[in-house]
């Protein structure tokens, strides 16, 4: 049983770094085009590429679905404890990314700080999904009363 709760932790982190990914791509490319670009101009080494930055994302779904399986027993398993998750990844998501202002790569201006709002949705919105499918998935099915 331990092994697919595992395989059960990876598919729905997947799910919720997917979710992440793609909500990511449309705030970057809606609220802060010039931003992304400028950050590319002025980039020391070249991109590593869409696929990175995907492969990240899916990391740190695992990663928020992971936790909430690790504190929901304490917690307790609602919805409070998913959006628990989900700003926990926002805030690791962000302080990483903070140190790119502080390398004097990113301007901290209104930009950044839409971006960190839209992002903190974003997060819990992505890690709600994954979590809400990891309780699907594991949880027990009805009895089949049709035997009776």
């Amino acid at each position: 049983m331990k092994g697919t709760r595992w395989i059960r932790l990876a598919l729905c982190g997947f799910v919720a770094g997917v979710i992440w990914n793609l909500l990511s791509v449309l705030f970057l490319a809606t609220v802060a085009p010039e931003f992304v670009a400028s950050i590319q101009r002025t980039a020391p080494h070249p991109a590593q590429g869409g696929a990175f930055f995907f492969a990240i994302d899916v990391l740190m779904g695992v990663w928020a679905v992971w936790l909430y399986s690790a504190i929901a027993p304490r917690y307790g398993a609602k919805p409070a404890t998913a959006a628990i998750a989900g700003i926990a990844w926002w805030i690791l998501k962000t302080l990483q990314s903070a140190k790119w202002a502080g390398l004097g790569f990113v301007e901290l201006g209104p930009t950044v700080i839409l971006l960190g709002l839209a992002t903190l949705g974003a997060t819990i919105l992505a890690s709600a999904a994954g979590i809400w499918l990891y309780s699907k998935v594991g949880a027990p099915s009805p009895p089949d009363l049709s035997a009776t």
